[in-house]
């Protein structure tokens, strides 16, 4: 499966890639249990975490591509209904 990361979120070019017009609007995302935990990514108080996680983010995640068989077949063709 694809993985990706945070970029540090002080760059300024961190999130200079986005087109508007291109932006996916939801992924299925899987913390990368081998690759650990990090506070290194983004500020100490983020809204993007609970208060009990302890400042710490998943380092990777996998982009999950298949969210199960039906969903697949279903686009692929050859799906049952």
């Amino acid at each position: 499966l694809p993985r990706i990361g945070f970029v540090d979120y002080e760059d300024e070019l961190a999130f200079g890639f986005l087109n508007l017009t291109l932006v996916i609007r939801a992924v299925h995302l899987l913390p990368c249990f081998a690759s650990g935990r990090t506070i290194l990514h983004l500020p100490r108080r983020s809204i993007c975490r609970l208060a009990e996680e302890k400042d710490e983010d998943w380092d990777m995640f996998y982009v999950n591509i298949f969210i199960d068989r039906d969903m697949f077949m279903r686009f692929r063709g050859g799906g049952v209904g």
